[in-house]
């Protein structure tokens, strides 16, 4: 089983300075144990649009190898 969930990232780019983004992390769940199976950073800076892209991607059971893709096409 794959999870996804949006995580809080604070970046710094040298054009506008620090702010707060949201990536999507993936977590495969396999026979009782957790493990980082993917991540995107800097998705959005919208947390509502990571939170449903990672809700979108949970339900569809996405192969983590789709996530680059599946970010790509949404943005």
């Amino acid at each position: 089983m794959y999870l996804y969930i949006p995580i809080k990232e604070s970046l710094r780019n040298s054009y506008i300075g620090k702010y707060t983004s949201y990536g999507i992390k993936c977590i495969e769940i396999k026979a009782g144990q957790a493990k980082q199976a993917a991540f995107i950073s800097d998705v959005s800076v919208d947390f509502g649009f990571a939170a449903d892209l990672a809700l979108k991607c949970t339900l569809g059971q996405l192969s983590p190898c789709h996530l680059a893709d599946v970010v790509e096409d949404e943005i």
